[in-house]
């Protein structure tokens, strides 16, 4: 009886509070995208000159309107929109569509007919119902391995992340993050099958999909030891980067390189060498997001070396990504691709500093406000 008891609050309280979180992503949703309205009919901003390849008329501005729909549908929305509609092609040496992955602009085709067609609204649908099932994964994941968290405060510093506007824009993030971490969840509950097809869906979402291998292959040497490796319990792991497998046999069938992928990705400016000259300043704007990328960046691979002290497969696995990021020649991005390494936001709710924590969400929740700015007034804000 007492234990049925015990178990029936549990349970109680495991409802209340998913209820909390998907509450507060419903109004985080309401309130950014309300400001990110107001920002973009208030402000008549000339067009951005913060990267080189920005000279005047290279770059639109978009047009003042009320289309909430429009409004996420900038930078590489282009491209997973045009991947929907036209499946992959390569055209000469010009930006090609190819090295963006094919899940979500697939889900986009797939669930567009119930939007009356258009992609945009399908995107957005898809992004937002992705960020509220990470936001539960996240909260399961919390309750049940951290128990010495608040279950509610990690959701937090993932809504005020600088770049958490994105999580419901028409990108792959949210999907992305929600994949990790029903990786993580059924790799740390000893279920590597589940948790090797999960890795296998993000390793077809993004690149850095293919990093959740390095987690993967942490938590099985935990649970089975160096001996699991010569056992038949290691099969499943080979499901994990069947994603990125396919992607590339794909590039080899249509266009025949195995590895178009890394190939094409010198015209997006990974060539995979980092110089002096990347840095050079060319005015304030460039200034303010060159510093700020250098500072995402130095913030990430700090958050990652701490969160080996959280578990060791969460801090390899956020090496291992942000290494091979930073190893592709550029800084850029950065800050949007750390935003879906789960770790940072353990991390940030596992502060015992109250006014620690309060200065991480005040600056965050500010840059969060700047980025939305630059992001809907088509600024670069990736």
């Amino acid at each position: 009886m007492a234990s049925d008891a015990q178990s029936g609050c549990l349970r109680a309280q495991s409802t209340t509070v998913t209820g909390r979180v998907l509450a507060l992503t419903a109004a985080w949703l309401v309130i950014v995208n309300v400001f990110a309205l107001l920002a973009f009919n208030r402000l008549n901003l000339a067009p951005d000159t913060a990267m080189a390849w920005m000279d005047p008329g290279s770059v639109t501005p978009a047009r003042q309107s009320w289309d909430i729909v429009e409004l996420h549908n900038r930078w590489d929305s282009y491209w997973y929109l045009d991947i929907a509609r036209e499946g992959y092609y390569l055209r000469g040496p010009a930006l090609s569509n190819v090295v963006f992955f094919p899940l979500y602009p697939l889900l986009m085709r797939l669930f567009a007919p119930l939007c009356g067609g258009d992609l945009v609204l399908s995107g957005w649908i898809l992004s937002s119902v992705f960020l509220f099932l990470s936001v539960y994964m996240l909260t399961r994941l919390v309750r049940e391995f951290h128990p010495g968290i608040d279950p509610c405060l990690p959701v937090v510093f993932l809504l005020a992340h600088p770049m958490a506007f994105f999580l419901n824009a028409v990108y792959s993030e949210s999907l992305f993050l929600f994949l990790s971490l029903v990786m993580v969840y059924f790799a740390r509950r000893g279920d590597f099958f589940k948790a090797s097809l999960a890795a296998a869906l993000a390793s077809a979402t993004r690149v850095a999909g293919v990093f959740l291998c390095v987690l993967l292959l942490v938590e099985f040497l935990r649970a089975h030891g160096w001996r699991g490796l010569f056992s038949p319990r290691v099969l499943p792991l080979a499901l994990a980067p069947a994603g990125l497998l396919l992607f590339f046999l794909h590039h080899w069938y249509r266009f025949g390189d195995f590895f178009l992928y890394l190939n094409a990705q010198t015209v997006y400016g990974r060539d995979f060498t980092m110089e002096v000259s990347d840095f050079a300043i060319r005015n304030n704007a460039n200034l303010v997001n060159t510093t700020l990328d250098l500072f995402y960046t130095a913030t990430a691979l700090l958050l990652a070396l701490f969160a080996l002290r959280v578990r060791l497969s969460y801090g390899v696995y956020m090496l291992a990504s942000l290494g091979v990021a930073l190893g592709s020649g550029t800084v850029l991005g950065v800050a949007r691709y750390a935003m879906v390494l789960f770790p940072i936001h353990l991390i940030g709710a596992g502060l015992r500093s109250p006014v620690g924590r309060a200065a991480w969400l005040f600056a965050s929740a500010l840059l969060l406000a700047l980025n939305i700015i630059c992001f809907v007034n088509h600024y670069w804000a990736c």
